[in-house]
């Protein structure tokens, strides 16, 4: 082969930009196994966290609001145990006040009470029903049990203490005695107790009359 008609084989060198790039450039890298999954998990935890939290708020309003409620609808539940001596004294005065007494002082002490009544019952403030009703474990103490007459066997007959409630709420149940079996001995209080003074003013204070 002559000299001229022999191939020339040039060699190109690689472009140095080209080779930077190359040389610089890491790619996207194989995936990293279970990496997907760890991520849908962190959020599901997130997601499961802001949830805990949203209901811990919700619950925290509910009872706020319920204690806010509740003062304002009891609120006076801590008046009226601290003023309850009080009122029972002023009762009991009145009802050993004869009916037929009409001077200044009577009457004055009688206006007292009514008006006393009335204030706590604008209040919500009301007294427990006791004698002639059946006797309830929630609104009533019974402290005598007498032989049954003319009353049901359980139904309240007398009154020792009135009772009293805010609402729904019992600031403080009433002592009763109430009637048993026609046969039964009567208990702690007996018949005598109930049909003498102290019976009959404890029913009359509780009335207030």
């Amino acid at each position: 082969m002559d000299a001229e008609n022999q191939e020339v084989v040039v060699e190109r060198p690689a472009d140095q930009g080209e080779q930077i790039v190359a040389e610089g450039s890491t790619g996207p890298g194989p995936e990293e196994p279970g990496s997907g999954d760890r991520v849908l998990e962190e959020l599901e935890q997130t997601r499961a966290a802001y949830l805990r939290l949203a209901a811990d708020f919700e619950n925290y309003k509910r009872r706020r609001t319920q204690e806010v409620q509740d003062l304002t609808r009891y609120g006076s539940a801590g008046l009226l145990r601290a003023i309850l001596p009080a009122i029972d004294n002023l009762a009991r005065a009145v009802s050993h006040i004869p009916e037929q007494a009409g001077d200044g002082v009577a009457e004055g002490l009688r206006l007292t009470v009514r008006q006393l009544e009335e204030a706590l019952l604008s209040e919500g403030v009301e007294r427990v029903p006791s004698v002639g009703a059946p006797f309830d474990p929630r609104l009533h103490e019974a402290v005598a049990t007498v032989p049954g007459g003319e009353a049901p066997e359980g139904t309240v007959v007398a009154e020792y203490l009135p009772g009293y409630r805010v609402h729904d709420r019992v600031v403080r149940a009433a002592q009763v005695a109430v009637a048993g079996r026609a046969n039964e001995a009567p208990g702690r209080g007996d018949q005598a107790t109930l049909q003498d003074g102290g019976g009959a003013a404890a029913d009359s204070a509780g009335n207030g009359s």
